[in-house]
């Protein structure tokens, strides 16, 4: 994100001269930049705060209240280290994933215990980072590799983005307890419906790149020829789509998305 402007980049400059005036969280958390500041942007409800906070304007609880609380369509989630970081947060996604009426896709760094795949027709469980060296031809065979965060590094969470109470959470924040009241961190909200739906289309190319890795490294009988479905040639064969009309978890999806293109305001050639 780049923001541009006196106005948006004030609070910015104030944390940076605040982090070098208060070197302990009981200083800095009393200081107007661990509070939610307005980033002053026409048209736009945007405001940002930064860590670390103390017990008395902690976010923590609060996005996790909004994510387990408000949520009333969908949450899509990128979070780094969610497979080892237990609290609030991944309370409220555990909840959140339960509930099928409230469409649900995430991905986090790692494989993540305790939010599983809900069935028949409910949300899959959180994707991870995946490789298909063993099945692909070079150049593609050769993927990086490295330590945590060498394919997944992103902090965000888009909630209800079919709805004109869209909005977003991102930064550099952890969506931690180390992140709300130890580290220096910075945490926006955007409540804007455009904003949100960038988001979503970025998370969902995430989403998809890896889940179809994941479901291909765990398959009982992996493809061993990647390519694409070919139209039905013979009478009585499927179209690959047909999963979208007669699978509960891919009518969810198809319906869900199908109202966004469907929108004159959000349609493909305008987002």
């Amino acid at each position: 994100m780049v923001l541009t402007g006196g106005t948006a980049l004030k609070p910015f400059l104030t944390a940076f001269d605040n982090y070098w005036q208060n070197d302990t969280v009981a200083t800095f958390s009393k200081t107007v930049s661990a509070n939610w500041t307005d980033l002053g942007l026409n048209g736009i409800d945007a405001k940002v705060a930064f860590s670390p906070h103390s017990q008395s304007n902690a976010l923590l609880q609060s996005v996790a209240d909004d994510v387990e609380k408000s949520t009333t369509s969908s949450l899509f989630y990128s979070l780094a280290f969610l497979y080892q970081t237990p609290g609030a947060i991944k309370d409220a996604i555990v909840q959140v994933t339960k509930d099928k009426a409230r469409f649900v896709y995430g991905i986090s760094d790692r494989k993540v215990g305790g939010i599983v795949l809900q069935k028949p027709d409910g949300n899959l469980s959180p994707v991870f980072p995946a490789t298909l060296s063993q099945d692909l031809p070079e150049p593609f065979k050769s993927e990086p590799t490295g330590g945590a965060g060498i394919r997944m590094h992103h902090k965000f969470l888009v909630i209800d983005f079919d709805k004109p109470t869209a909005r977003a959470y991102l930064g550099s924040y952890n969506f931690s307890v180390p992140a709300d009241i130890s580290n220096g961190e910075n945490l926006l909200l955007i409540r804007d419906r455009r904003i949100a739906v960038s988001y979503l289309i970025e998370a969902l190319s995430i989403f998809d790149h890896y889940h179809f890795r994941v479901a291909q490294q765990e398959a009982k009988k992996a493809m061993k020829k990647l390519q694409l479905a070919k139209p039905p040639r013979k009478p009585g064969e499927n179209p690959w789509f047909v999963e979208y009309y007669t699978d509960g978890r891919k009518v969810r999806d198809r319906e869900l998305f199908a109202e966004l293109t469907s929108s004159p305001k959000f349609s493909p050639a305008k987002a």
